[in-house]
């Protein structure tokens, strides 16, 4: 599921289990570095958090982990000042 047709969800639909792994935020403007990653590769990594914290996986829950995720991918890529 593309990243624009989850604008269009009601929050059911959100909260449902099954739409979880149709996720793809590849083109999202606030997620450069997260859009650099092939979707399963990120819906996987995405998952780790969720289920490492007892969350249920669905879109509203994977969509609030996001931001970590893409922190985490600027930090990585920034230069350290201890070199």
């Amino acid at each position: 599921m593309d990243w624009k047709q989850l604008l269009t969800l009601e929050e059911k639909d959100l909260e449902d289990p099954n739409l979880a792994f149709e996720l793809n935020l590849v083109g999202h403007p606030e997620y450069p570095n997260i859009s650099s990653l092939p979707p399963d590769e990120t819906l996987e990594i995405l998952k780790e958090f969720l289920l490492a914290e007892g969350h249920i996986v669905n879109l509203k829950n994977l969509l609030s982990y996001a931001p970590i995720l893409e922190i985490t991918l600027i930090k990585k890529n920034l230069p350290s000042i201890y070199g």
